[in-house]
């Protein structure tokens, strides 16, 4: 992978969720405790902002272009670009206050893959979930007792998910629902970092058309690609806390990268002149389109 090319996009104090559109050739992304919503237009170059009530943690596409999944705080409904509006559709019951809406992917069957974790993730408290969002707003619990959800990704493999204060990363069925409770962690891990000699945690992910997973090593100034659990390439990066690539451009040949800024709970590091903003990585490889929630 090439060198970073250069960074893009206003300074956010917890950059994460960035997703591209082909079809109309625009990266969005949150940036979750500035609570806003960043979009660049690749042909103009332009970056437009929508603000939010709560904290955005994820965001999915859906049929129309100018309309957008939001998981925000304990809700998940779909955002009007244009007009900044927000309808409802869910509400998950999170009881804990503390507990907000993380890392969010559609799944190849359509269902929209969203987790939990608790403010501040210094606490390490496991009282995350992750669930599994139908089109029709139906919903399962996947796996309970989560520390950060995060990695969501759809490997050949399965449907991939971290746990980013265990370091690990694990497949779960797509067409499976839970039976009752799952302890995280339960299952031999498809990757973990302790073995890999990776730094930091695993934070978002995305994949390559070769079948490879792409994994920003929060807190670890990495991006690491695995394939089928095996490390393969491992890049240095100019921030510490890389949080989520993706793969754009109208090749998918580009690399996005999401960044913490600092500010709020982070510290902010004067070393740092890029951190919050994305990273953008002329790529050997290409990415595969973002899949779309059908909803109904």
């Amino acid at each position: 992978m090439a060198a970073v090319v250069r960074a893009i996009g206003p300074r956010s104090i917890l950059g994460e969720s960035p997703i591209w559109d082909d079809r109309a050739g625009h990266l969005t992304w949150v940036d979750v405790d500035g609570r806003r919503l960043h979009r660049w237009h690749w042909a103009s170059e332009r970056v437009e902002s929508v603000t939010t009530v709560g904290r955005p943690g994820s965001i999915a596409l859906t049929p129309d272009p100018d309309i957008i999944v939001l998981a925000s705080e304990q809700r998940i409904g779909l955002l009007h670009w244009p007009s900044g509006e927000v309808i409802w559709k869910l509400s998950l019951p999170i009881v804990h206050p503390t507990v907000r809406l993380n890392d969010g992917r559609v799944s190849p069957t359509g269902d929209f893959w969203v987790g939990t974790m608790h403010v501040p993730a210094s606490d390490r408290k496991f009282i995350g979930r992750l669930y599994r969002v139908h089109p029709d707003w139906t919903w399962d619990v996947v796996v309970e007792k989560v520390g950060v959800t995060n990695g969501l990704a759809c490997t050949p493999l399965g449907m991939q998910w971290a746990d980013t204060l265990l370091g690990r990363c694990w497949v779960a069925d797509d067409h499976i629902l839970a039976d009752g409770p799952t302890i995280s962690g339960q299952g031999e891990p498809l990757i973990d970092f302790q073995t890999s000699d990776l730094p930091g945690g695993p934070d978002g992910a995305c994949m390559d058309q070769a079948g490879g997973t792409w994994i920003a090593c929060v807190h670890g100034s990495t991006l690491a690609r695995f394939e089928g659990g095996t490390l393969t390439e491992r890049h240095e990066l100019r921030v510490r806390r890389p949080t989520c690539p993706t793969f754009g451009g109208p090749d998918l040949a580009t690399m996005f990268i999401t960044t913490i800024g600092g500010g709020g709970n982070y510290p902010v590091f004067d070393d740092e002149p890029d951190a919050g903003r994305v990273l953008v990585v002329e790529s050997q490889h290409h990415g595969v389109p973002e899949r779309i929630f059908s909803v109904g």
